[in-house]
């Protein structure tokens, strides 16, 4: 009797380590397939102004998607020190920028395209170099520029 359990025993082992590999198999195919669906960001920094007020474009597979927008000073009713962001497409994907200075981001996180975020400002010197940055989001992924520089 004592044959037969161990039998059994080594008999469940090896089935359930088996069914564990089919499942690992599994999971990194379907990573792998969520990966690839991935549309292609590109960035890039545009309108730029000679007070360091600028904007950072992103493109998803070259079709305009929105924008990171950096206010360096008041104007239009505008705020100055502020940042904010923009998402032009219904893809899923959702926009935010971000300023190294202080630690802000502006997003449009939860809101149907088209969408502005609202300013997220606070002072910072005037003529202090600041860095923004715009990532494409959704759930738990994240396609990120580099930091285009710019003037408070």
């Amino acid at each position: 009797m004592h044959r037969g359990r161990g039998r059994a025993t080594a008999q469940l082992a090896a089935a359930a380590l088996l069914a564990g590999g089919s499942l690992t198999i599994g999971a990194g195919e379907a990573a792998a397939g969520a990966e690839a669906a991935r549309p292609n960001f590109t960035f890039e920094k545009t309108a730029v102004s000679s007070n360091g007020s600028f904007n950072v474009a992103v493109y998803t597979n070259h079709n305009y998607s929105g924008k990171a927008e950096w206010n360096a000073d008041p104007v239009s009713g505008a705020p100055g020190d502020a940042l904010r962001a923009y998402d032009h497409m219904a893809d899923g994907w959702s926009v935010e920028a971000m300023l190294s200075y202080g630690s802000r981001t502006a997003s449009t996180r939860g809101h149907s395209a088209p969408y502005w975020s609202g300013w997220k400002t606070g002072n910072i010197a005037e003529g202090k170099t600041v860095k923004v940055r715009i990532c494409m989001v959704k759930g738990q992924y994240s396609d990120c520029s580099l930091f285009y520089s710019g003037k408070a």
